[in-house]
């Protein structure tokens, strides 16, 4: 079975990424989904994409053995 949890690294500074990511292995989580509520965030001004911080996200994220689903913006702007 698999176990899961939203997470919004947009509203935490990337340095607790690895902490939160550790501390979700530890609990038993599996799944992370993350991205819903972050078009601000991909796309700060009109035409202008920002995806560093959501691919360093990932890397965190999987990198600390989690399986991702990336939501759909539907909080745009």
């Amino acid at each position: 079975m698999s176990f899961g949890v939203c997470y919004y690294p947009e509203h935490w500074p990337p340095a607790r990424w690895t902490v939160d990511a550790q501390m979700m292995r530890a609990a038993g989580l599996t799944l992370v989904r993350i991205g819903e509520f972050a078009w601000a965030n991909m796309e700060p001004a009109e035409g202008q994409y920002a995806w560093d911080w959501l691919d360093r996200a990932i890397e965190t994220l999987a990198g600390a053995g989690l399986q991702l689903i990336l939501g759909t913006p539907t909080a745009t702007p």
